[in-house]
């Protein structure tokens, strides 16, 4: 075959895939997200606009006594004052779509004397 032959064998080969992935469609929207600023944590689970649920945690070495607060997308709950130390998570269930562009937060609040101070504040937007 000759130069220009497999030119335009491979070039066939180029728009027939472009073709199929034109014809299947994108793939979905990647399930969940998760972020840490400071010493809090947010991850929420679920796939395109569906929300599962929305957690909050501490960091590696962020453990404190205190309580989360999450709130975004007609969300607003505390978790129970008390130690949290990392591989705790304070879970809230969604299992509902929000609205694209909603954003979900959770914020550490540590217990110091008789006051508490934040100790992160971490959000993640809702999106496909």
């Amino acid at each position: 075959m000759s130069t220009k032959g497999r030119w335009a064998a491979r070039a066939g080969v180029g728009v027939a895939g472009l073709g199929l992935l034109l014809t299947v469609g994108a793939p979905p929207a990647a399930a969940g997200a998760t972020g840490c600023n400071d010493r809090t944590c947010i991850d929420v689970r679920g796939s395109g606009l569906t929300v599962e649920s929305v957690g909050a945690s501490t960091t590696w070495n962020g453990d404190f006594t205190g309580h989360f607060h999450i709130w975004g997308g007609g969300i607003d709950q505390n978790s129970p004052t008390q130690f949290w130390g990392y591989h705790q998570k304070f879970t809230i269930p969604v299992g509902h779509d929000l609205p694209n562009g909603t954003v979900l937060c959770a914020e550490g609040w540590e217990q110091v004397g008789d006051h508490v101070e934040s100790r992160g504040r971490a959000c993640e937007e809702v999106h496909f």
